[in-house]
């Protein structure tokens, strides 16, 4: 049968219902019982002062009720029960019987609305509109109630400890607002409504009937905490139980329930001192003759205030070296950074993200060098991609391109986007192209698809992110070709010094700093309360300003605790004199060894296999390089998503995988393979910012280093 996709919910018409008796007769007897703890109180001394405040809370409400979500359709689901989280403003007070005993009056604004669900229904005879066949449909109806009111309360309060208290009581609410929201949902996949192209339909909304009184029990629990001599707060459990129904007709009730805590800030009101009645007078006597007596005056046990330290040496996979010798050397450094063909958006959103550096006219563009990028690692590379593709379009006039945008399936922005998003992430990158690098349109070719040809996880968050991007492709190969960059770096052996302490401190610590020294000069100062250090010292030798050579460095460890109460301790590192014949190198005559790193980018997060051309090019020069005297290391490394253990195996199958190949370049060019040193990281040293997507693929990484000395 034809099954209309708009289906309208009968409004709930309810008569207007006022306190029952017998929910006068419960009130009455609350206000009688708190009279009661009131006399009991009256002929005690009270201590505790008035106190008043305001303060918030927030709870589950919990719903029942017996709603046909389609009129006089049992078989199209019935609302139930339904819950959502409301919450709460107020102002309190609390107003002492006695020590034991206290009247908590509350004056608040509260929202106790609920959302109700069917089960799923099935529609056996919907017809397609297109091919005019019958189909089942699946379907779920949606009830959104919106409920707030006004509410009085009074609990009498027991107070078995000073701060610590349990009431009970009732309260009063007057209805401020009672409307709802009915939609109805497709469950089948690829079916939408013909007058809104969603999955999401309106049935009706609007206010129903219901009683404009509410009375119910309640019930508190919390616990004091002060801040000051006159402010506390004070965070609490609460629940309330109704006595009438939020609206009721043809025998079922709509009735809610809430628990959930509230946090209340309090101020103790100054109350005036018992009056004192003068004493009379009494003459004193005349002083005895006093005897001095030598008395021994017991003394406080000392707090104990010990420490010990020692300083290892950190290497760059995180081995310690217990008895450090370290070393300064000039390192000529070559980078090879991939050049990553993708630039990744935000959900919902065609516009290139403000991460990424972009020019704003022609003219600016031309200032843009690649031989300037060397100050910034290859995620900073990255985010200058479309200008290093700009600039290489530019002076390669022949090369064309072709942009494809992907999006997420999954994303709430994307999945919800009425328009062609991926298609617009193409045509933003292509206008940046033609606007500022003055590339002609002919040249650039605008493609669209749903995943990636080779998508992430579509079913997470990150694989979401990385699914939401363009990727360039091109038919010269060089354009896509990676980043060399050069630079002069100062390079310690090993790079960072970690000083483990053992510390006793009865009273606590207040500070605690090492100084360190070389030939009297304080060259580093490390805090270990400081909120950069997180509780760790630890020293990188190569940002600080020590110099080469072979003067020893010294550091102080001071430690001072709460009584103010100090402890030192000292030691020394040792530094080795690099001696090298100094030879002369083009552009660079004070370098003592050269490092060439190359960074071979992987697609897939559990995969092994690098890229296919774009590492094939990475691999014939490394091999290129590598002469007799050159020490090889191959490190492998994952970004933080997956399990940690087999993170650390897959960055070692990664490795391996590596060096396979490269051996067999070295054997293709007739040279013998050198012994490599082959290291798994996993995520243990997370290369780049793992926030965002470019992060984790560049992070997917294997990095070969080539080390060699240059002076005999």
């Amino acid at each position: 049968m034809k099954h209309k996709a708009t289906m309208h919910i009968t409004r709930v018409r309810l008569l207007r219902a006022y306190l029952h008796p017998k929910y006068l007769g419960l009130l009455c007897i609350s206000i009688a019982l708190l009279l009661g703890f009131s006399a009991q109180a009256s002929a005690q001394e009270i201590h505790q002062p008035v106190r008043v405040g305001i303060g918030f809370g927030f709870g589950d409400n919990i719903s029942s009720t017996n709603i046909e979500s389609f009129a006089g359709s049992i078989l199209c689901g019935v609302y139930r029960q339904g819950h959502a989280t409301g919450s709460s403003f107020f102002a309190a007070a609390d107003v002492p019987l006695s020590d034991l005993f206290s009247l908590m009056p509350t004056l608040g604004y509260y929202d106790i609305s609920s959302a109700f669900t069917t089960i799923p229904f099935n529609i056996e005879h919907a017809r397609d509109l297109n091919t005019f066949d019958t189909i089942p449909i699946s379907r779920q109806r949606n009830f959104t109630t919106s409920v707030q009111a006004v509410s009085l309360s009074l609990l009498a309060a027991f107070k078995p400890l000073s701060r610590f208290h349990i009431g009970i009581g009732g309260s009063v609410s007057l209805l401020t607002r009672h409307s709802y929201n009915e939609t109805e949902k497709l469950l089948t996949s690829s079916i939408v409504y013909r007058d809104n192209n969603l999955s999401t339909h309106a049935v009706n909304d609007g206010t129903f009937d219901a009683n404009k009184i509410l009375v119910a029990i309640d019930f508190s629990s919390g616990y004091s905490l002060s801040l000051s001599p006159t402010i506390e707060v004070t965070p609490q459990v609460r629940a309330s139980i109704p006595l009438n129904p939020i609206t009721s007709t043809n025998g079922w009730n709509f009735r809610t329930w809430t628990i959930g805590g509230a946090v209340t800030m309090m101020y103790s009101l100054p109350s005036n001192p018992p009056m004192i009645e003068p004493k009379p007078r009494i003459e004193p006597l005349p002083p005895p003759i006093l005897v001095e007596a030598k008395k021994e005056i017991s003394q406080p046990p000392k707090s104990i205030l010990r420490v010990s330290m020692k300083a290892v040496g950190v290497t760059e996979t995180g081995e310690e070296v217990a008895e450090p010798v370290v070393s300064i050397e000039n390192v000529r450094v070559t980078d090879l950074a991939p050049t990553l063909n993708y630039l990744f958006f935000d959900d919902g959103s065609s516009e290139i993200p403000s991460r990424y550096h972009l020019y704003s006219s022609e003219q600016e563009s031309r200032s843009f060098n690649e031989t300037l990028l060397y100050k910034s690692d290859a995620l900073g590379i990255h985010h200058d991609v479309l200008n290093i593709l700009g600039s290489r379009l530019r002076a390669k006039p022949t090369t064309k391109i072709t942009i494809t945008g992907t999006r997420s399936l999954h994303s709430s922005g994307d999945s919800s986007s009425v328009t062609d998003i991926a298609f617009l992430r193409a045509e933003h990158t292509s206008k940046y192209l033609q606007d500022v690098w003055g590339i002609a349109p002919s040249r650039i070719k605008m493609k669209s698809r749903a995943l990636p040809e080779q998508p992430s996880d579509d079913n997470v968050a990150t694989g979401q992110a990385e699914n939401r991007r363009i990727e360039i492709s091109t038919n010269s190969v060089s354009l896509l070709e990676p980043l060399e960059t050069h630079k002069l770096q100062r390079i310690a052996t090993p790079p960072e010094i970690s000083f483990i302490s053992n510390i006793t401190a009865d009273a606590g610590i207040r500070s605690q700093t090492i100084t360190i020294k070389q030939s009297g000069k304080i060259i580093k100062t490390l805090d270990a309360l400081s909120g950069s250090s997180n509780g760790e010292l630890n020293w990188n030798i190569a940002e600080s300003e020590m110099t080469e050579g072979n003067d020893s460095v010294t550091w102080q460890s001071d430690l001072v605790d709460s009584l103010g109460q100090t402890a030192t301790t000292s030691g020394v590192i040792r530094v080795k004199k690099e001696i090298h014949n100094k030879t002369q190198h083009v552009n660079d005559s004070t370098a003592d060894k050269s490092l060439e790193r190359y960074h071979l980018l992987l697609f897939d997060y559990s995969s092994a296999s690098a890229l296919g051309s774009v590492s094939d090019d990475i691999f014939d020069r490394i091999a290129s390089a590598i002469t007799p005297d050159a020490r090889v290391s191959l490190i492998g490394h994952t970004d933080i998503t997956g399990d940690a253990n087999y993170n650390e195996h897959l960055s070692f199958d990664r490795a391996t995988s590596a060096s396979q190949k490269l051996s067999a370049r070295l054997r293709k060019l007739g040279k013998s393979a050198p012994t490599m040193s082959l290291q798994a990281r996993g995520a243990k040293d997370i290369l780049f910012d793992n926030s965002n997507a470019e992060g984790r693929f560049l992070s997917r990484t294997v990095r070969v280093t080539i080390e060699r000395d240059l002076n005999k």
